[in-house]
């Protein structure tokens, strides 16, 4: 967990995911609430969308503050 495979993102990339995360939840909170049969909750529906969207979007871009160091580890030998 917290292990980057590609190593961290340039900041464009970055806020293109962001972006992208946002856009997509905002519009599947909205199409969620057009479903229902009062109206008024699209704007509800897009805003918990932000708030997932949001969520999301830190998750998949956030880096551990501290990498883990590998330990020595120290054998000593009978004599």
């Amino acid at each position: 967990m917290g292990v980057n495979v590609l190593g961290p993102l340039p900041k464009l990339y970055r806020v293109a995911v962001s972006v992208v995360a946002l856009l997509v939840f905002v519009g599947a909170g909205a199409y969620a609430a057009f479903l229902l049969p009062y109206p008024i909750l699209i704007s509800v529906g897009a805003s918990v969308g932000l708030a997932v969207g949001a969520l999301t979007a830190f998750l998949l871009l956030h880096e551990p503050h501290h990498a883990p160091q590998p330990h020595r580890i120290r054998r000593t030998r009978p004599h």
